[in-house]
């Protein structure tokens, strides 16, 4: 018998190739084991729900042994948050009309709180009448319309910044690979965990998801990274005010990006129209 590889000879009973190192396929091709490689090549098996369940409970632990070299035992962190994003994007898909409805008011609510106090009213509907639109709701819209067409792809795109957020604030003695690890896992449990506030919303018709991902997102990062660094009480709550000054620097930065963005998706739909 020889390896279909490198045509070694090989014995029957042996599972890989002592030349090559290849697995030693004996039986045929079937819809159950393409499905069942394809999962694994995902990276979702035993592994995916494994992490999962830590992350839940020990998100410390998870990267803390993935970062000193134990990688066997739970799923590569960018495998699970593709995972995690996979679901989510085909949820937010299935559910469109509430998802953009839901966000719609989400951002909607944290736009009211600053024009309050930054913009008269007036000003703000010149602004929209300037790019067609009769209200803030509809621009939201069109801006969350377009946020979830690019889900998975601005979701990766933030993630840098997140990392960048968490080493600014914590530092060494883990470097920007490290962090960018941390953040991975939680980025993919945070996500996994919209979802599920998602739709609970749904269900009981209470939005969940706006007075639920920022004290989520606030708790999960303080509590990983004070047990994973051990602060002393009075270097934590430094740390805490200094994550909290950098994080509403990054949402107020977010949240002007998403302007600029809904402005210039506006205005290209309103030149379309013309």
């Amino acid at each position: 018998m020889e390896c279909k590889n490198c045509n070694v000879e090989i014995f029957d009973n042996d599972n890989f190739c002592s030349a090559c190192g290849a697995k030693i396929v004996k039986e045929r091709l079937t819809l159950k084991n393409l499905f069942s490689s394809f999962i694994n090549a995902l990276g979702w098996d035993n592994k995916f729900f494994l992490t999962l369940r830590h992350l839940l409970y020990q998100p410390h632990k998870v990267s803390s042994d993935f970062i000193n070299g134990v990688r066997n035992k739970y799923a590569n962190p960018f495998s699970f948050l593709i995972i995690n994003l996979t679901i989510s994007l085909l949820v937010y898909t299935q559910f469109y009309d509430s998802y953009i409805e839901l966000s719609s008011d989400i951002g909607l609510y944290y736009t009211e709180q600053h024009d309050n106090n930054v913009y008269s009213n007036e000003q703000t509907q010149k602004g929209l009448e300037l790019l067609g639109y009769n209200n803030q709701k509809d621009l939201q819209r069109d801006i969350n319309s377009a946020l979830l067409k690019y889900y998975n792809t601005v979701s990766f795109i933030l993630l840098p910044f997140y990392t960048l957020l968490a080493f600014l604030v914590f530092g060494k003695p883990f470097n920007f690979g490290e962090h960018l690890i941390i953040n991975t896992y939680l980025q993919g449990i945070l996500t996994f965990l919209s979802v599920v506030l998602f739709l609970l919303s749904l269900w009981t018709k209470i939005n969940f998801v706006l007075y639920g991902i920022p004290p989520l997102l606030f708790i999960y990062y303080i509590f990983t990274y004070q047990k994973i660094y051990k602060f002393n009480p009075g270097r934590f709550i430094l740390k805490i005010f200094k994550f909290i000054g950098l994080l509403m620097a990054f949402l107020l930065l977010i949240l002007i990006l998403s302007y600029i963005i809904g402005f210039l998706f506006g205005y290209i739909s309103a030149q379309l129209k013309q």
